[in-house]
Order: structure tokens, then C-alpha cells, then sequence
């Protein structure tokens, strides 16, 4: 009993340092274009809800409207209904910014879990 109680201790402790690069991150629902992180970020997940046909979405590595390009553009998503988003999920290789985390949103709501 002794064993299997030092062991579970041992792995608990052990675990906690699989995840160390990563803070807390912060969920966050938009459904207007905006700045959501100056600086540099990671983004994890991101879930489009379209709320008309044609809905997009898409993120910049930038800090303003006026700055974003094909050049700098992370992620995208379009869909040609409504209501029939699809999440995108980067855990594994989360999405990297380093100017900042600007959303651009076009008739939907973007659901986006960043740091």
C-alpha cells in the first residue's frame, strides 16, 4: 500500500512539469473585428460560428485593421451557411504571434482560447 501511494505521489509531482510552458490561457467569444492581444500570443483553438450565409473570419499577427494582409494572416475560416462553423484546434502546434492578435469577423461569433 506504501508502494502504490509513494508512486502516485511520484507521478503527480512528475506531471505537473509535461505542461510547465504553458500558462493559464483565456476563452473568449467576438463577434465584432478587435484587437484581442498586443504583443506576443499563442493561440490555441478557435470555434466559428457563422450567423449568416457567407460568414468569415480570419487572424492577423498585427495590431490594427488597417495593418492586416495575406501576409500575415494565421488563420481563416469561411462557410457558406449559417450556423455551420467548424473548430480548428492547434494545441499540438499552437498558432504563434509576435505583434499582436487581431481579429477580423464578418457576419459571426468567434470563439477563440489564447495566452
Amino acid at each position: 500500500m506504501r508502494k502504490i501511494f509513494s508512486l502516485t505521489i511520484l507521478l503527480m509531482l512528475l506531471s505537473t512539469f509535461a505542461f510547465a510552458d504553458r500558462n493559464p490561457s483565456t476563452i473568449t467569444e467576438y463577434s465584432s473585428s478587435q484587437l484581442i492581444k498586443r504583443g506576443d500570443g499563442k493561440v490555441y483553438r478557435v470555434n466559428f460560428n457563422p450567423t449568416s450565409n457567407g460568414g468569415f473570419f480570419a487572424l492577423h499577427d498585427c495590431t490594427g485593421l488597417s495593418d492586416t494582409s495575406t501576409t500575415n494572416a494565421k488563420a481563416e475560416g469561411i462557410e457558406a451557411t449559417a450556423n455551420n462553423g467548424q473548430p480548428q484546434d492547434f494545441t499540438n502546434k499552437p498558432l504563434e504571434f509576435s505583434t499582436g492578435i487581431y481579429l477580423v469577423i464578418t457576419s459571426g461569433k468567434v470563439l477563440v482560447e489564447y495566452e
